[in-house]
C-alpha cells in the first residue's frame, strides 16, 4: 500500500510539474502552491513510513513534531538545491536532444524527495543511535538553520508565506561574475547570512550553462548585488523572482537548443521568440 501511495505521490508532482512547464506566464500562486505540496508530500511520506518502525505515542508524537521543524528549518535549502538537480537535468535534455527541456517535473520530484530523506535519514539515526551518521546529520540541521535564518524577521512558524508578490518580474542582466565569495569577508554580516552567501556562492559556481539556469543564476546575481544584505525570506522572494522570469526558456527548442549547445551563452541579441 505504501509503495502504491509514492508511486501516485511521485506521477502526481512529475504531472503538476509539466502542467506548470507548459504556463507562458507563471503566476505566483501555482508556484508557491505547488513547492508547498511537494515539500509536504515529502514530509508525509516520511511520517508515514518511520510510523511503524516506532514504538508508542510518546515517540510518535515526537516524530510528528519533529518532521515539522525540520520542514520548517530545510525548506529553503533544499527548494535550492531541488532547483540545482533541476537545472543538472535541464542541461542534459539539452546535451542529448533527445527528450523536450524540463524543469518542474524534477524540482518538484526532488524537492519531495529531499524532504522525505531528511526526516527518515534523521529518524533512523536517533532511533537506532548511529554514532557516525547523528554527528553529520546534526551540522547539516545546523547549517539549514543558519540559511534560513539570517535575521530576526526570518523567525517564523511557516518557511513560506509568498503566496502574493506584488513586484514587477526583473529584467534579464548579463553576467558579471560569481559576487557571492568575495562578499563573504566584507564587514556587516552575522555568521548566519556569511554562511548563506558562502553556500550561494558555491551553487552559483555550480549551475551549469543552459537558457533556464543561467537567467536564474543572472537574475539572482542582479538582485544580490542590488540588495547584498537581506533576509532569508527575501532570498525566497527573489528566487521566486527568477523562476518566474525565466519562464519562457523551458520552451527552449530547434535553433534555441542548438545555440545554447554550440556556445556558454547565446549572442546578446537572441530571442526566444524568433529561435522556435
Amino acid at each position: 500500500m505504501f509503495s502504491l501511495v509514492v508511486i501516485f505521490s511521485s506521477v502526481l508532482l512529475i504531472g503538476w510539474g509539466m502542467w506548470l512547464d507548459q504556463q507562458a506566464v507563471l503566476e505566483q500562486l501555482p508556484l508557491f502552491t505547488a513547492f508547498h505540496a511537494a515539500s509536504l508530500i515529502g514530509v508525509v511520506l516520511a511520517v508515514v513510513y518511520l510510523w511503524p518502525r516506532l514504538p508508542g505515542w510518546g515517540r510518535k508524537t515526537m516524530l510528528v513534531v519533529a518532521a515539522l521543524i525540520i520542514w520548517r528549518v530545510s525548506y529553503f535549502p533544499i527548494m535550492v538545491w531541488a532547483g540545482w538537480v533541476a537545472t543538472l537535468g535541464e542541461w542534459l535534455l539539452i546535451q542529448t536532444n533527445w527528450f523536450p527541456t524540463v524543469i518542474y517535473p524534477t524540482f518538484l520530484f526532488v524537492m519531495a524527495l529531499m524532504n522525505a530523506l531528511a526526516i527518515i535519514l534523521g529518524g533512523l539515526a536517533v532511533h537506532h543511535r548511529r554514532v557516525v551518521a547523528l554527528p553529520v546529520l546534526s551540522v547539516a540541521f545546523v547549517i539549514a538553520a543558519m540559511v534560513s535564518f539570517t535575521d530576526r524577521s526570518d523567525l517564523t512558524v511557516l518557511p513560506d508565506h509568498n503566496y502574493a508578490i506584488e513586484e514587477s518580474l526583473p529584467q534579464y542582466h548579463a553576467s558579471e561574475g560569481n559576487p557571492y565569495y568575495p562578499a563573504v569577508a566584507l564587514p556587516g554580516y552575522n555568521l548566519p547570512e556569511r554562511v548563506l552567501i558562502f553556500a550561494s556562492g558555491f551553487m552559483f559556481s555550480a549551475i551549469p550553462s543552459t537558457p533556464w539556469s543561467t537567467t536564474v543564476k543572472a537574475i539572482l546575481e542582479h538582485e544580490f548585488r542590488n540588495l547584498p544584505k537581506a533576509s532569508s525570506d527575501r532570498r525566497v522572494v527573489e528566487h521566486y523572482l527568477a523562476f518566474r522570469s525565466a519562464q519562457e526558456w523551458i520552451a527552449c527548442e530547434g535553433e534555441c537548443r542548438l545555440t545554447w549547445r554550440l556556445d556558454e551563452t547565446p549572442p546578446a541579441d537572441f530571442s526566444l521568440s524568433a529561435a522556435n
